[in-house]
C-alpha cells in the first residue's frame, strides 16, 4: 500500500522515471519516383518501421512526411528504408 501511495504522489507531482517520447514530423525529399505507385511503395516501407506513427507521400512534390517517435527511431533509419526501397534521399 505504501508503494502505491508513493507512485500516486510522484505521478501527481509530475515525477516519473519513464522517458517521454518526442513525436517528430520530418519531411524528406525523395528522388527516383516515376509514378504514384513509387511514392506509395516508399510510404509502405516507412510505415513498416517500428516507431513510425504516420506517413504521407506527395508524388508531385517528391516528398514523404513522416511522423515518428524519435526515442525509438532516427532520421537515418527512415532514410535507409527509402534507399532500401529503391529510391534516393535528396539533401
Amino acid at each position: 500500500m505504501r508503494s502505491f501511495a508513493l507512485i500516486t504522489l510522484l505521478t501527481l507531482a509530475g515525477g516519473s522515471t519513464m522517458a517521454h517520447a518526442a513525436e517528430t514530423t520530418q519531411t524528406i525529399k525523395v528522388s527516383g519516383w516515376h509514378c504514384g505507385g513509387c511514392s506509395a511503395s516508399t510510404e509502405q516501407a516507412l510505415k513498416k518501421l517500428e516507431g513510425v506513427k504516420s506517413v504521407t507521400s506527395d508524388f508531385e512534390k517528391g516528398t514523404a512526411s513522416v511522423t515518428f517517435d524519435d526515442s525509438r527511431i532516427k532520421l537515418s533509419d527512415l532514410e535507409r528504408a527509402i534507399t532500401e526501397s529503391g529510391y534516393k534521399v535528396k539533401r
